[in-house]
């Protein structure tokens, strides 16, 4: 680590995410790798929550990541750094998705998730918490398969990948209006499908 990283490092949380893009679109690696420290477990915690399984929400965390770092020079500060991070990775979800349509369909959902695909993060928990843990991320994940997609992004998107309505509005190129009516109806869903399931 140089002593650039270091400074990074130290200051990071204090610099504004437009701040550290302009810089990475500078030619500084240094912010390129704050805003990627920044970002990382949000992002991670959308695609795990999409995908159900720690392998390909690794995967498709680092595309993401790849893919942001490639479209840097592109980068515009109309709109969030945030908004702009999780479009892209909406749109790698979207392309594993497609990719994924030439499995057979026993295999694929509609939410391109595996049915048994949800396992435990930690990978040490005790053997009943695991259970427990297991027993309610298979039915978070049964209820938002049965999700519509538009609903299920925005729940991914806002309470996984953290972002706020307004990220999430335009990481979706949605009106903030929407994107709450979506979440909104998708919560009212997902509480009807876990007590009555």
């Amino acid at each position: 680590m140089t002593q650039d990283d270091k400074t990074y490092t130290d200051v990071s949380s204090e610099i504004p995410d437009a701040d550290l893009a302009r810089q990475a679109q500078a030619g500084e690696r240094a912010a390129f790798a704050a805003l990627y420290r920044r970002y990382l477990p949000r992002v991670y915690r959308y695609f795990y929550v999409r995908t159900g399984a720690v392998q390909p929400a690794e995967d498709l965390t680092s595309q993401t990541f790849m893919a942001a770092l490639e479209s840097l020079p592109r980068y515009r500060e109309r709109g969030m750094f945030a908004a702009w991070l999780f479009a892209i990775a909406s749109r790698r979800y979207a392309d594993a998705c497609r990719a994924q349509a030439a499995v057979p369909p026993q295999v694929v959902n509609d939410a391109c998730v595996p049915p048994d695909a949800w396992d435990p993060p930690d990978p040490a928990p005790l053997p009943e918490t695991a259970l427990v843990h297991a027993e309610r991320m298979a039915a978070l994940a049964q209820a938002l398969r049965a999700l519509s997609p538009g609903r299920a992004q925005a729940v991914a998107l806002h309470f996984f990948g953290g972002l706020t309505h307004k990220e999430t509005a335009r990481a979706m190129g949605r009106s903030g209006i929407a994107v709450k009516s979506l979440i909104n109806r998708a919560l009212r869903d997902l509480r009807e499908r876990l007590d009555n399931g």
